[in-house]
């Protein structure tokens, strides 16, 4: 994981790459391979809901589309 703190308007640099992205900066502040190198920054409970820092996006390359991850919420 790499903490960066760049625009989201400059996300193409990060093409298959997972990125947390701070939804109140707009600004992207950690890079990483996997969603689980940047948990730390996108997880936590419903409960704590405010105190999550970021939304986990995965960037496509230019020759896919875009990626849909499905939560599993259990039963």
């Amino acid at each position: 994981m790499k903490r960066v703190n760049v625009s989201s308007k400059q996300i193409g640099k990060f093409e298959g790459k997972w990125v947390a992205i701070d939804t109140k900066k707009d600004r992207i502040i950690a890079v990483g391979e996997t969603l689980q190198e940047i948990s730390s920054f996108v997880s936590g409970k419903a409960s704590e809901r405010d105190k999550i820092r970021a939304s986990a996006f995965k960037v496509p390359r230019k020759d896919e589309g875009p990626y849909v991850l499905i939560a599993n919420k259990g039963k």
